[in-house]
């Protein structure tokens, strides 16, 4: 697996989604590297181990970006424009979902979070969009933001 992307879920592990496999084939595929039950402490790999996970609906083609919020994970590809989204509830079961009401056509360079809102980079402007938790809901309306320079966003979660 290389290309792939992979998310922190707080108290469960780390998911690595999708990316290419053998021939650059796209994969659906994804894998939780998560604690050894009974472990605590310690380092090492010994203490970790991988275990398969829920696949995505479909494949997607190009670099992938991922973001976590109110136990589900937001994934789309630089690749299709904005075109597709899915979206992992981890809390119901590990169903993905797939949203088609995403609605922005640009090339995207990066995902973040941020309180409850979802911040998509894209040919030089920063778009974000409320986050209610609800699976069922569509996204709402788009909000453009400032023009800014190429660059990831990124979440930083200081104590």
């Amino acid at each position: 697996r290389t290309g792939c992307v992979a998310v922190n879920i707080p108290d469960y592990g780390v998911l690595f989604i999708g990316g290419f496999g053998r021939n650059r084939s796209p994969l659906r595929s994804t894998e939780l590297l998560t604690r050894r039950s009974g472990e605590v402490g310690g380092g090492g790999d010994e203490n970790w181990e991988w275990l398969p996970y829920t696949p995505m609906n479909e494949e997607h083609n190009g670099e992938h970006f991922a973001a976590y919020f109110q136990g589900r994970v937001y994934v789309v590809s630089r690749e299709e424009r904005g075109h597709k989204m899915e979206m992992l509830d981890v809390t119901a079961g590990g169903q993905w979902t797939s949203l088609t009401s995403f609605g922005l056509s640009r090339r995207l360079y990066s995902m973040a979070i941020f309180g409850n809102e979802l911040f998509v980079l894209g040919q030089g402007n920063v778009y974000s969009v409320e986050l209610d938790g609800d699976a069922k809901r569509r996204f709402g309306r788009w909000k453009k933001g400032k023009s800014v320079p190429y660059g990831p966003l990124m979440t930083v979660h200081l104590k």
